[in-house]
């Protein structure tokens, strides 16, 4: 394969890419109606607890709460059609980011009810498991390249040809750049097939690296705590207990693939 067949290789990849953003999208702004709707019931709940407590308070009258009864099936049945019009929504007016922004910011009460483990730094340890899964799939792909300053998995096909090109001549070495290419296309396929999506989760794991940082002090090799922090399950459960709702399905996705690569190379799941 020369280099064109190179090039048109990554620009036939970069399409799909942005049909699978855009299929995404579609799907984001369905969640995102949903949350709305979600926070129209609740408010309307707590509308009728507040009528409800005043209606108790001792030589009152009844409250319009019991002499006007709410029709709840005609509420039931404006909920369901709104629900259905939103089914039936493709357009996606919500940016990727935005949405992430918003899961991040989420009250207690939208965390699961899990037991929670011993962490000190719980928020920063997701960012650290993020972290770990990005530098994972750098170091694969640019095996002899020990420096990977300024690489993200944003950047993988510019960093490519960059790297087999020369600094001075500027001659590319094709062979090292198909190398490459293929290198990164195998691992992409086989993370795939675990469900990860190479159009949402680059920009999914810097987000959450940015937002929660990584961990501040290594661990001891044969500590308690590094023993802890490799171990799939004990992170599942952080993930489970520290993560928002909505980004716990894909933040357990992260950690399947870093679980999978560490199986794969024989190697602890956080590298140092």
């Amino acid at each position: 394969m020369d280099l064109e067949q190179t090039v048109a290789a990554l620009l036939s990849k970069n399409e799909q890419l942005g049909q699978e953003n855009d299929q995404l999208k579609s799907m984001l702004s369905i969640v995102k109606e949903n949350r709305d709707l979600r926070a129209k019931v609740q408010r309307f709940s707590n509308d009728a607890l507040e009528d409800l407590t005043v209606c108790s308070a001792p030589e009152r009258k009844p409250c319009s709460l019991w002499l006007n009864t709410f029709d709840e099936s005609q509420f039931r049945k404006d909920l369901q059609q709104t629900k259905s019009n939103h089914e039936h929504r493709t357009s996606s007016p919500v940016d990727f980011k935005s949405f992430i922004h918003s899961s991040v910011h989420t009250n207690g009460s939208e965390k699961a009810e899990f037991h929670t483990p011993v962490v000190k730094d719980p928020e920063r340890l997701l960012g650290e498991i993020a972290y770990q899964l990005d530098r994972r799939i750098l170091s694969y792909v640019f095996q002899g390249h020990r420096r990977l300053y300024g690489f993200t998995l944003l950047n993988v096909p510019a960093k490519i040809v960059e790297v087999s090109t020369h600094p001075l001549t500027g001659k590319v070495d094709e062979g090292y750049q198909l190398h490459l290419t293929q290198r990164y296309a195998d691992l992409m396929e086989r993370l795939n097939q675990l469900g990860y999506k190479t159009a949402l989760h680059p920009s999914f794991t810097e987000f959450v690296v940015n937002n929660y940082g990584i961990l501040k002090e290594r661990p001891g090799e044969y500590s308690t705590q590094g023993m802890d922090y490799n171990n799939p399950d004990f992170l599942r459960n952080v993930v489970r207990n520290a993560a928002p709702r909505k980004l716990q399905k894909d933040l357990l996705l992260v950690l399947i693939c870093l679980c999978n690569m560490a199986e794969k190379d024989r190697k602890p799941l956080l590298l140092w």
